[in-house]
C-alpha cells in the first residue's frame, strides 16, 4: 500500500520517476517478484532485493529518467562475465525500468486574447499551465481554465521569481505592453522553451537590445523563439495558439523544432535543428 501511496504523490507533485518490476528470475536471487520506486533525485520506495544489484538497478533507473526512455536492466549475481554486479548468488534477474517523466509545466506570461487559448489548448493536452499578469483583471478573465495556477504581481521584477522556473519549463511571453521587461527578467535563467509573440521586425528589435543592453552572445539568442508557432496563415486568437501547441508538442514529442526559416520550404522540413536534450511525453 506504501507504494501506491508514494507514486500518487510524485503524481500528484508532478514528479518525475521510474517504476522498477522484476519481470524475469533465472536460479537463485533475493527477490522473485518485486517492485520499486526510483526518483530522477534517486530517493526510493520499496526493494527489488538490496545489495549491489539494487544499487546499479537505481543509477540504471536513474540515467533512464534522465533521457526519458523506459529499458530493461540485466544483473547477473556473479562476480565475473556480462552484466556481473558482485554477488555470490549465482543466479539471474531482469528488471524492467518503466519511466514517467514530467508532465510539461507551460509558464503564460500575460493572460490576454492568444496566451488564454494557449491555456486552453495545453490544458487539454495534459501542460500544467501558469498564467502570469500584472492586470488582475486579466487572471479573472471567465475564459480561463479552473485548474491554471495564476500569478500576480506590481510588475514582472515581483511576478518571475514566483513562478519557479528550471531546465524544464516551456515560456511563453505576449504582455500587453511590457513584453521587454518580461524578457529581461527571463532570458538568464533556466528553461527549456522561450517564445515570444511578436512580429518579425519586433523580434530583430528586441535580440538587437538583448544583444546590446545585455551583452548576449549569438548562442543565447538562439534560445528565442521569435516570431513562435508554425507557419500555417494563422490570424485569430485560437489560430495563433494551434500553432504555438503545434510547435511545443514538436519539442516536447521530438526534442527538436524546424526553424521558421525552413516551414515554407516542403523539401527542408525533414532538416531538423536540434534544441538541447529530448524529454519524451509519459503517454
Amino acid at each position: 500500500m506504501r507504494l501506491f501511496n508514494e507514486l500518487a504523490r510524485l503524481e500528484e507533485q508532478n514528479c518525475a520517476f521510474a517504476l522498477l518490476q522484476i519481470i524475469e528470475c533465472r536460479g537463485s536471487t533475493p527477490r522473485h517478484s518485486a517492485w520499486m520506486i526510483v526518483t530522477e533525485q534517486g530517493d526510493t520506495a520499496g526493494t527489488i532485493g538490496g545489495g549491489m544489484m539494487e544499487r546499479l538497478a537505481i543509477d540504471a533507473a536513474r540515467e533512464a529518467i534522465a533521457q526519458g526512455a523506459s529499458r530493461l536492466f540485466e544483473a547477473r549475481l556473479a562476480r565475473q562475465g556480462e552484466n556481473a554486479v558482485g554477488s555470490d548468488c549465482g543466479g539471474a534477474m531482469t528488471i524492467h525500468i518503466a519511466v514517467y517523466p514530467r508532465r510539461p509545466a507551460l509558464f503564460l506570461l500575460g493572460a490576454g486574447h492568444v496566451n488564454r487559448e494557449v491555456a486552453r489548448l495545453a490544458v487539454g493536452l495534459g501542460f500544467i499551465v501558469t498564467l502570469a499578469d500584472t492586470w488582475p483583471a486579466n487572471l479573472q478573465h471567465p475564459d480561463l481554465p479552473a485548474v491554471c495556477r495564476r500569478v500576480g504581481g506590481n510588475d514582472y521584477a515581483a511576478i518571475v521569481p514566483q513562478l519557479g522556473l528550471d531546465e524544464q519549463s516551456y515560456v511563453i511571453i505576449a504582455t500587453n505592453h511590457e513584453d521587454r521587461e518580461a524578457l529581461e527578467q527571463i532570458i538568464d535563467l533556466p528553461f527549456r522553451y522561450l517564445g515570444l509573440l511578436a512580429s518579425t521586425r519586433k523580434a530583430h528589435h528586441f535580440r538587437n537590445l538583448l544583444r546590446k543592453e545585455h551583452g548576449l552572445s549569438e548562442e543565447q539568442l538562439a534560445r528565442l523563439h521569435a516570431p513562435l508557432g508554425l507557419r500555417i496563415g494563422a490570424e485569430t486568437p485560437v489560430e495563433i495558439a494551434v500553432s504555438i501547441i503545434a510547435e511545443l508538442i514538436q519539442l516536447y514529442r521530438t526534442g527538436q523544432i524546424i526553424p521558421v526559416s525552413q516551414q515554407q520550404d516542403p523539401a527542408s522540413a525533414a532538416r531538423l535543428t536540434p534544441v538541447e536534450k529530448p524529454v519524451p511525453l509519459s503517454g
